[in-house]
Protein backbone atom coordinates (compact mmCIF):
# COMPACT_ATOMS: atom_id res chain seq x y z
CA UNK A 1 0.00 0.00 0.00
CA UNK A 2 1.25 3.69 -1.08
CA UNK A 3 2.10 5.77 1.71
CA UNK A 4 -0.74 8.17 3.37
CA UNK A 5 0.73 11.53 4.60
CA UNK A 6 -0.24 12.42 7.95
CA UNK A 7 -0.88 16.51 8.79
CA UNK A 8 -1.44 17.63 11.97
CA UNK A 9 -4.49 20.49 11.85
CA UNK A 10 -5.37 23.50 14.14
CA UNK A 11 -9.05 24.32 14.22
CA UNK A 12 -9.85 27.65 12.81
CA UNK A 13 -12.64 29.12 14.86
CA UNK A 14 -12.77 32.43 12.21
CA UNK A 15 -12.91 32.68 8.70
CA UNK A 16 -12.43 36.04 6.43
CA UNK A 17 -9.36 38.02 4.80
CA UNK A 18 -8.46 39.01 8.32
CA UNK A 19 -7.78 36.00 10.03
CA UNK A 20 -6.41 34.38 6.82
CA UNK A 21 -3.42 36.90 6.54
CA UNK A 22 -3.11 36.23 10.00
CA UNK A 23 -2.29 32.79 9.27
CA UNK A 24 -0.14 33.04 6.38
CA UNK A 25 2.26 35.21 8.27
CA UNK A 26 2.24 32.30 11.39
CA UNK A 27 3.12 30.18 8.70
CA UNK A 28 0.24 28.28 8.13
CA UNK A 29 -2.48 28.10 5.27
CA UNK A 30 -6.04 28.39 5.75
CA UNK A 31 -8.09 25.31 4.30
CA UNK A 32 -11.85 23.77 4.25
CA UNK A 33 -12.28 20.12 4.24
CA UNK A 34 -15.49 19.28 2.48
CA UNK A 35 -17.34 16.69 3.47
CA UNK A 36 -18.95 13.98 1.15
CA UNK A 37 -22.75 13.29 1.36
CA UNK A 38 -24.15 15.18 4.37
CA UNK A 39 -21.29 15.72 6.51
CA UNK A 40 -20.48 19.32 7.06
CA UNK A 41 -17.22 21.68 5.55
CA UNK A 42 -14.84 21.91 8.23
CA UNK A 43 -12.19 25.03 8.30
CA UNK A 44 -8.88 23.88 9.37
CA UNK A 45 -5.46 25.54 8.90
CA UNK A 46 -2.67 23.42 7.78
CA UNK A 47 1.04 24.12 8.09
CA UNK A 48 2.65 25.91 4.70
CA UNK A 49 5.93 23.67 4.84
CA UNK A 50 4.13 20.79 4.62
CA UNK A 51 1.17 21.63 1.60
CA UNK A 52 4.65 22.84 0.10
CA UNK A 53 6.46 19.80 0.41
CA UNK A 54 3.44 17.88 -1.10
CA UNK A 55 3.42 19.80 -4.08
CA UNK A 56 6.90 19.40 -4.70
CA UNK A 57 6.65 15.70 -4.75
CA UNK A 58 5.51 13.08 -8.13
CA UNK A 59 1.89 12.56 -6.84
CA UNK A 60 1.37 16.25 -6.10
CA UNK A 61 -2.93 16.27 -5.69
CA UNK A 62 -3.27 12.73 -6.20
CA UNK A 63 -1.26 12.14 -2.43
CA UNK A 64 -3.80 10.67 0.17
CA UNK A 65 -3.45 12.40 3.58
CA UNK A 66 -4.68 11.88 6.71
CA UNK A 67 -6.07 14.97 8.51
CA UNK A 68 -5.13 15.19 12.49
CA UNK A 69 -7.34 17.48 14.43
CA UNK A 70 -6.96 16.16 18.17
CA UNK A 71 -8.75 13.28 18.41
CA UNK A 72 -10.29 13.34 14.74
CA UNK A 73 -8.66 12.03 12.04
CA UNK A 74 -10.10 12.66 8.15
CA UNK A 75 -8.85 11.09 5.28
CA UNK A 76 -8.32 13.36 2.24
CA UNK A 77 -7.17 14.55 -1.00
CA UNK A 78 -6.33 18.29 -2.26
CA UNK A 79 -9.37 19.07 -4.37
CA UNK A 80 -7.99 22.60 -5.54
CA UNK A 81 -5.40 25.16 -4.55
CA UNK A 82 -5.54 29.01 -4.69
CA UNK A 83 -2.33 31.12 -5.36
CA UNK A 84 -1.42 34.37 -5.16
CA UNK A 85 -2.18 35.85 -8.60
CA UNK A 86 1.24 38.04 -7.78
CA UNK A 87 3.48 35.93 -5.62
CA UNK A 88 2.52 32.66 -6.57
CA UNK A 89 1.97 32.40 -3.17
CA UNK A 90 -0.22 29.35 -1.92
CA UNK A 91 -2.86 31.15 -0.04
CA UNK A 92 -5.49 28.63 0.22
CA UNK A 93 -6.62 25.01 -0.06
CA UNK A 94 -9.46 22.98 -0.22
CA UNK A 95 -9.85 19.27 0.41
CA UNK A 96 -12.31 16.73 -0.10
CA UNK A 97 -13.11 13.55 2.27
CA UNK A 98 -12.29 10.22 0.81
CA UNK A 99 -12.78 6.82 1.69
CA UNK A 100 -9.12 4.66 0.97
CA UNK A 101 -11.53 1.81 0.61
CA UNK A 102 -13.54 3.60 -2.17
CA UNK A 103 -11.83 4.36 -5.79
CA UNK A 104 -11.94 7.78 -6.95
CA UNK A 105 -11.14 9.67 -10.68
CA UNK A 106 -7.97 11.78 -11.09
CA UNK A 107 -6.00 12.97 -13.70
CA UNK A 108 -1.98 11.14 -14.35
CA UNK A 109 0.42 12.49 -15.97
CA UNK A 110 2.00 11.67 -19.25
CA UNK A 111 5.65 11.07 -19.46
CA UNK A 112 7.14 10.12 -23.03
CA UNK A 113 10.52 8.14 -23.04
CA UNK A 114 13.10 7.54 -26.24
CA UNK A 115 13.23 9.06 -29.74
CA UNK A 116 10.77 7.98 -32.32
CA UNK A 117 12.61 5.61 -35.21
CA UNK A 118 10.06 8.00 -37.40
CA UNK A 119 12.09 11.09 -36.17
CA UNK A 120 15.93 10.07 -35.78
CA UNK A 121 16.21 8.32 -39.36
CA UNK A 122 12.70 9.40 -41.47
CA UNK A 123 12.66 12.66 -40.26
CA UNK A 124 9.00 13.26 -39.43
CA UNK A 125 7.75 14.78 -36.29
CA UNK A 126 6.75 13.68 -32.95
CA UNK A 127 3.51 15.27 -31.58
CA UNK A 128 2.77 14.78 -28.00
CA UNK A 129 -1.16 15.81 -27.99
CA UNK A 130 -2.42 14.21 -24.46
CA UNK A 131 -0.37 14.52 -21.86
CA UNK A 132 -2.67 13.73 -18.93
CA UNK A 133 -5.21 10.68 -18.47
CA UNK A 134 -7.91 10.55 -16.33
CA UNK A 135 -8.03 6.73 -14.21
CA UNK A 136 -10.37 5.76 -11.19
CA UNK A 137 -8.48 3.22 -8.55
CA UNK A 138 -8.17 3.30 -5.40
CA UNK A 139 -6.12 6.76 -3.89
CA UNK A 140 -3.31 4.46 -2.70
CA UNK A 141 -2.99 3.03 -6.18
CA UNK A 142 -2.46 6.24 -8.20
CA UNK A 143 0.30 5.61 -10.33
CA UNK A 144 2.64 9.00 -10.23
CA UNK A 145 2.64 9.09 -13.88
CA UNK A 146 2.35 6.66 -17.14
CA UNK A 147 5.79 6.39 -18.91
CA UNK A 148 5.33 5.66 -22.66
CA UNK A 149 8.43 4.86 -24.59
CA UNK A 150 8.33 5.80 -28.20
CA UNK A 151 11.20 4.82 -29.93
CA UNK A 152 9.52 2.23 -32.13
CA UNK A 153 7.50 4.74 -33.30
CA UNK A 154 7.47 5.26 -37.72
CA UNK A 155 6.15 8.25 -39.16
CA UNK A 156 2.44 7.57 -39.24
CA UNK A 157 2.36 5.63 -36.15
CA UNK A 158 0.25 6.95 -33.38
CA UNK A 159 0.00 5.94 -29.84
CA UNK A 160 -3.68 5.82 -28.25
CA UNK A 161 -4.79 5.50 -24.83
CA UNK A 162 -6.60 1.66 -25.33
CA UNK A 163 -2.86 0.70 -25.98
CA UNK A 164 -1.02 1.76 -22.91
CA UNK A 165 0.33 -0.61 -20.40
CA UNK A 166 -1.09 -0.08 -17.05
CA UNK A 167 -1.58 -1.95 -13.55
CA UNK A 168 -4.65 -4.10 -13.49
CA UNK A 169 -6.35 -2.35 -10.70
CA UNK A 170 -6.33 0.69 -12.13
CA UNK A 171 -8.89 1.65 -14.82
CA UNK A 172 -9.01 3.98 -17.63
CA UNK A 173 -11.58 6.73 -17.74
CA UNK A 174 -10.40 8.83 -20.48
CA UNK A 175 -11.78 8.02 -24.32
CA UNK A 176 -10.04 4.70 -25.29
CA UNK A 177 -9.10 6.44 -29.11
CA UNK A 178 -7.76 9.29 -27.59
CA UNK A 179 -4.38 10.12 -29.00
CA UNK A 180 -1.50 10.66 -26.96
CA UNK A 181 1.50 11.06 -29.33
CA UNK A 182 1.84 10.76 -33.07
CA UNK A 183 4.59 11.09 -35.63
CA UNK A 184 4.06 13.12 -38.78
CA UNK A 185 5.51 13.37 -41.63
CA UNK A 186 6.88 17.06 -42.87
CA UNK A 187 4.61 17.66 -45.14
CA UNK A 188 5.66 18.04 -49.10
CA UNK A 189 3.56 21.65 -49.30
CA UNK A 190 6.18 22.99 -46.63
CA UNK A 191 9.21 21.91 -48.28
CA UNK A 192 8.09 23.58 -51.80
CA UNK A 193 7.40 26.37 -49.78
CA UNK A 194 10.85 26.49 -47.60
CA UNK A 195 12.50 26.03 -51.42
CA UNK A 196 10.34 28.33 -53.22
CA UNK A 197 11.34 31.13 -50.83
CA UNK A 198 15.31 30.36 -51.02
CA UNK A 199 15.33 30.54 -54.50
CA UNK A 200 13.09 33.89 -54.89
CA UNK A 201 15.71 35.19 -52.61
CA UNK A 202 18.88 34.15 -54.86
CA UNK A 203 16.44 35.49 -58.14
CA UNK A 204 16.12 38.81 -56.34
CA UNK A 205 17.52 42.12 -57.51
CA UNK A 206 20.70 43.62 -55.62
CA UNK A 207 20.68 47.39 -55.39
CA UNK A 208 24.22 48.70 -55.12
CA UNK A 209 25.66 48.77 -52.07
CA UNK A 210 23.96 46.23 -50.57
CA UNK A 211 25.38 43.23 -49.86
CA UNK A 212 24.50 40.04 -51.39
Amino acid sequence: MEEVITIKAETRQEVGKKISKKLRKEGQIPAIIYGKGQKEAMPISLPMDEIKRIMKSEKRENTALRIEKGDLKVDAMIHDIQYDCITDRIIHVDLLRIDLEKPVNVNVPIVITGEPVGVKIEGGILDFTTREIRVRCLVTRIPRQIVVDVSGLHTGDTIKVESLAIDEDVKLISEPHTVICSVSTRGKAGEEEAEGAVAAVAAAPVTPGEPK
